[in-house]
């Protein structure tokens, strides 16, 4: 895989949400260099332009950066965030065959509206399955029943409600086992899949770095056990790993054990479909 580094924090609500840039600089620090590709992130926060995404212009500005780095790439692209939203310009090159796994503790499927702006996380899912045409218009339109969402937990009910209206097949933290999850992965009868990991996925007691931690998470094995049946058997078009954010860049290393699996899960994934 090709890894693209994208240290975006606009996409993310929180008040530390600078932390994410140090966190995706500790994660390439240990990438190969020669297969490794830092995306430039506009300095200032942007502005929404009257859109339903708080810092539009900022959001749009990266993805279409890492759209052109996607497209360019001599191997499937892997992006390394920030926020959860970082990977949306690598889904430029899939194919209608392809499912996108997103493997997060929140939904990502906040809803898109204008008099009340939300980050661009928090609706990353809508803005692929559900968005005004003008708002991302390079990127490619999801169906819902090529989306499957595992590991959701504190998901309000209006949000689960919204998912399976738009067709989008959904495990919460206690169903998203390796087996549910691969049954659930193959009734789409997809060949290739996009895997977009976020770390709010796992327990507080495994990663720090989390900007909004939530217990009752995975575990690092869990994890690893997710994306393994997430992508046995199918093509790895691309992947993602967003939402890491060391306290300080110091401590970020005792994270790293956790993080760099998952990594590598995915990483080993594109080698042997």
């Amino acid at each position: 895989m090709h890894f693209i580094v994208v240290g975006q924090w606009q996409g993310s609500a929180s008040s530390r949400a600078m932390r994410l840039a140090d966190g995706a600089a500790a994660i390439a620090a240990d990438l190969p260099r020669a297969s490794t590709t830092v995306v430039e992130v506009p300095p200032g926060a942007g502005d929404r332009l009257e859109t339903a995404i708080a810092r539009y212009t900022s959001v749009r500005s990266v993805a279409e950066r890492v759209a052109e780095e996607s497209s360019v790439a001599p191997e499937a692209p892997f992006v390394i965030g920030g926020d959860g939203s970082a990977f949306l310009g690598a889904t430029v090159g899939l194919d209608d065959d392809t499912l996108v796994v997103r493997i997060s503790g929140s939904s990502g499927y906040r809803p898109l509206n204008r008099a009340q702006p939300v980050a661009a996380e928090s609706a990353a899912l809508r803005v692929l399955v559900d968005r005004p045409d003008d708002l991302f218009p390079d990127l490619p339109v999801i169906p819902g029943s090529r989306v499957v969402v595992a590991g959701i937990r504190g998901v309000e009910d209006s949000e689960v409600a919204a998912l399976d209206r738009a067709g989008i097949r959904h495990l919460d933290v206690d169903a998203a086992t390796p087996e549910a999850l691969a049954e659930t992965v193959a009734a789409t009868g997809s060949g290739s899949v996009f895997v977009h990991v976020d770390l709010d996925v796992l327990d507080p007691s495994e990663v720090d770095g989390l900007l909004e931690p939530v217990p009752f998470g995975l575990d690092g094995a869990g994890l690893v056990a997710l994306i393994q049946a997430a992508t046995r058997g199918r093509r790895l078009l691309g992947a993602a790993l967003t939402g890491f954010a060391p306290v300080d860049p110091d401590r970020a290393v005792d994270d790293l054990g956790v993080i760099l699996r998952a990594v590598g899960a995915l990483a080993n994934a594109a080698k042997t479909p």
